[in-house]
């Protein structure tokens, strides 16, 4: 079933569902169904999505999918996944006129998940051992950002997310001396994780020009525009050590040999939370550069324009929370057109700042240290695509 998109625009009701037994097509001696038996996968969708007009705008939509190998038996069910989501808000926006500055430029949005998944086979199929597999919850998502301009040529734009999880299982460990295993035990009950982030950004546009028009002189090359927009930027994952523990492995002797860290959130649908604390700068520089040239065309008023280099972009960053090799390798790419646009050339290269020992393993000393360049090339690519068309070959272009 496929609704008509004119039928209802804010709603829509869609479904594909091819469901079988495993056993049905491997002894079924009908011909017609072949085909079924030789394709070992059946896969299903049924979905609903609503809009609802309005300030703020929220969308939703519940979906419920299946698939199903009939020679494994295996079973891959979401019943259902459900989703919504509200449009950016501007709490501090002013009735009238433009945004300006920090508080009014700050926005939010808010956007929920909710997850049931289901591994089971043919024989347990919607019995109750089936719904006992079950993986299900719930995540919610707050992204807040901002922009504003600094000393009237800087654009600053910093950005937060807070993110939290509901489960309703949860796992303990322990480890038993008798058995000399660690034992996982499931915990049933509502239970919770939050989550944040920050990153921030800063850039500028520079334009540098060089005219070589000269008095009494019309030169074909008439000027290059230099474009470069530089950005630093700074971005943060806190450690939520809070949501780990540790169990004790003990020998025969009752003597602890090891303690080993787990979280009573892993395993599930939406993974654990990060418990690695990370902070890092990132530098990026991008390029253009344009020239103005005398157009063949002698009644053209104004000079032809041709990219010389649509881009020309480097990157790279430093991590504050290491405790060496800080610098990652400096990334180059770049691309421009020749031959009238119709060929695309691009490129691009991996730079690393630091030596390598005689294992050939990278070590915390910088190349220019150990006696070699700035920068070990490691890496570097090159595509070149040409376009081609029926007026290539009758003379129009």
């Amino acid at each position: 079933h496929n609704q008509d998109a004119k039928a209802n625009p804010s709603s829509r009701f869609t479904a594909s569902v091819n469901l079988g037994s495993s056993r049905y097509y491997q002894t079924s001696i009908n011909q017609v169904n072949t085909p079924s038996f030789l394709n070992n996968t059946l896969a299903s969708s049924i979905s609903y999505s609503k809009t609802f007009e309005g300030e703020p705008q929220v969308n939703m939509s519940v979906t419920a999918t299946h698939s199903q190998n009939t020679n494994t038996e295996v079973i891959n069910m979401t019943l259902p996944t459900i989703q919504a989501s509200v449009s950016r808000i501007f709490p501090f926006e002013p009735k009238t006129g433009v945004k300006k500055g920090i508080i009014q430029n700050i926005n939010f949005q808010y956007n929920i998940r909710a997850e049931n998944r289901i591994q089971t086979t043919d024989s347990l199929f919607f019995k109750k051992e089936m719904w006992d597999s079950a993986e299900n919850g719930i995540r919610h998502s707050i992204p807040l950002s901002t922009n504003f301009k600094i000393f009237k040529y800087f654009s600053l734009s910093a950005n937060t997310s807070y993110d939290e999880t509901w489960v309703f299982e949860t796992v303990r460990k322990y480890y038993d001396i008798n058995e000399n295993t660690v034992i996982t035990e499931p915990v049933k009950g509502f239970d919770a994780y939050l989550t944040y982030n920050f990153s921030t950004n800063l850039g500028t546009t520079l334009y540098g020009m060089y005219d070589f028009i000269k008095e009494g002189k019309d030169p074909k090359i008439q000027a290059i525009r230099h474009v470069m927009r530089p950005s630093i930027s700074y971005n943060v994952n806190p450690s939520f050590n809070n949501y780990y523990e540790t169990y004790e492995v003990i020998d025969a002797n009752g003597t602890t040999t090891d303690e080993v860290e787990y979280t009573r959130f892993e395993g599930g649908i939406y993974g654990a939370p990060n418990n690695r604390y990370s902070s890092s700068i990132g530098i990026s520089l991008s390029n253009n550069i344009e020239a103005k040239v005398r157009d063949k065309d002698s009644t053209a008023t104004d000079p032809k324009k041709i990219k010389i280099l649509d881009n020309l972009n480097f990157s790279t960053a430093y991590n504050l929370a290491g405790d060496s090799l800080n610098w990652s390798p400096l990334r180059m790419t770049g691309g421009t057109q020749l031959l009238q646009n119709k060929m695309s050339v691009n490129f691009g290269a991996t730079l690393d700042p630091y030596a390598l020992d005689n294992n050939n393993t990278k070590i915390d000393k910088f190349n220019i240290d150990n006696g070699g360049s700035l920068f070990r090339l490691t890496s570097a690519n090159m595509a070149v695509s040409y376009s081609l068309s029926s007026s290539n070959f009758d003379g129009s272009r």
